[in-house]
């Protein structure tokens, strides 16, 4: 892994960093001695582990305006929101630009020179090699979630129009599997399509946040989605 002492990277803010990835991202770049401001919508409802680096910031993904000045810290951000903690018994009234808005919220809101950001992918969104995507396969991904996905298929286009300098990462369906250890060995960065069981292999949050924490520091995806998978 690479180390601060090697990267100009200073700060980062981790949008959502009180969900399972979000504070496995958190934990992989305080160990390599980065600043975290953990943007959360009700701070007192979590508690995050206590260190030096870490600084709690009370605002909302969905109304970053008011975050102008924490942003203006930061030198990258981690795009780690969810719309929902389950998934929930109906999508009525559901938003399908819940990720777009967000996104267009980033770039007017945050001005830096330096404007990295890594977004936490969804599985159902990939590109499989037998032709489609993964959501539209009803043995792989449940048809009633679906809203949930295309909500998340339209950060691409939407990152595309901006002049972020980004990438999508996105874990694989067998993700935070308990069948895994719980620490991170490795993991590697696949181009799109996927293979079956490349789309469905068992990732840990450990092994994803590295691969978080690499692109941020060292980065080598530009403006793309790809799929984070273990190791061969």
């Amino acid at each position: 892994m690479p180390t601060a002492a090697n990267t100009r990277l200073r700060q980062v803010a981790v949008l959502g960093a009180a969900g399972r990835v979000g504070r496995a991202v958190t934990a992989a770049l305080l160990q390599q001695d980065i600043h975290v401001n953990a943007v959360l919508r009700e701070p007192t409802r979590y508690d995050l582990p206590r260190n030096a680096r870490l600084h709690v910031v009370q605002g909302d993904a969905q109304h970053l305006e008011a975050l102008t000045d924490t942003l203006g810290t930061v030198d990258a951000i981690v795009l780690s929101v969810t719309p929902f903690t389950a998934p929930p018994s109906s999508f009525d009234g559901f938003d399908l630009d819940y990720y777009t808005n967000i996104i267009a919220g980033i770039d007017a809101n945050w001005h830096s020179a330096r404007r990295r950001l890594v977004a936490i992918g969804l599985t159902a969104t990939l590109r499989l090699d037998s032709g489609g995507t993964f959501m539209e396969d009803p043995s792989l991904f449940p048809p009633e979630l679906t809203p949930f996905a295309q909500a998340h298929a339209r950060q691409l286009p939407a990152l595309a129009g901006t002049t972020l300098d980004w990438a999508i990462l996105a874990p694989p369906a067998g993700f935070g599997s308990p069948h895994e250890p719980a620490v991170g060995q490795g993991c590697r960065l696949v181009v799109e399509p996927l293979t079956r069981q490349q789309a469905t292999a068992h990732l840990t949050y450990a092994q994803y946040a590295q691969a978080v924490a690499t692109e941020l520091l060292q980065p080598t995806i530009h403006n793309a989605r790809v799929a984070v998978i273990p190791p061969a």
